[in-house]
């Protein structure tokens, strides 16, 4: 019998720093690409966070899936020291159809981080408290993606739709939002 489990982990990025956290790095933009096309055919979904130079990453799937995909990530010489923060069985998956979201909440965990006394993203040195309100903020940020868009400090809802293009056109101007490019087109 398969088993969904929930996978939670954090590295070191060997990816070169891009100065903003609120840029995503091209880098970053291809391991979201590879990693949905990856993911679909496994039906994993996730999120992804990065930021001051580290991965915090939650996977949901069945236990083989992850397990096996978690040993290609430690090979994998875009970042090192792996350390699953969890490993929690699951009754469903929380992320929708999202095979790897990325959650672009700098200012949330920023004031998440704040409230803990830190002034820098280092998920190496979260406690179990953070850990989980960090867990919150990618969940909450996968709801984000999926109900309405982020404009600043402003979300604009949209319509369900169960189409995957707009699931796609959505995703693609949270990345443009997120990357600034959007305000070049506009202003």
């Amino acid at each position: 019998m398969s088993k969904l489990v929930q996978l939670v982990y954090i590295s070191r990025s060997n990816l070169p720093e891009m100065g903003r956290n609120d840029i995503i790095a091209p880098q970053v933009a291809q391991i979201l690409s590879k990693s949905r096309r990856n993911n679909r055919a496994r039906r994993i979904v996730g999120a992804l966070y990065y930021g001051n130079g580290y991965f915090y990453q939650c996977l949901e799937g069945e236990e083989k899936d992850l397990l096996a995909l978690y040993e290609t990530l430690k090979a994998d010489s875009r970042h090192t020291d792996l350390l699953i923060v969890s490993f929690t069985p699951i009754e469903q998956k929380s992320f929708g159809e999202w095979e790897m979201k990325y959650v672009p909440a700098e200012k949330d965990i920023n004031r998440m981080l704040s409230a803990f006394g830190m002034s820098k993203f280092d998920p190496y040195r979260f406690d179990e408290r953070m850990n989980k309100q960090m867990l919150q903020l990618l969940l909450r940020g996968s709801e984000l993606a999926q109900n309405e868009i982020a404009l600043g400090d402003q979300a604009v809802p949209v319509q369900k739709c169960a189409c995957r293009e707009w699931k796609l056109a959505t995703l693609v101007l949270a990345v443009l939002l997120c990357a600034g490019l959007i305000r070049q087109v506009i202003s």
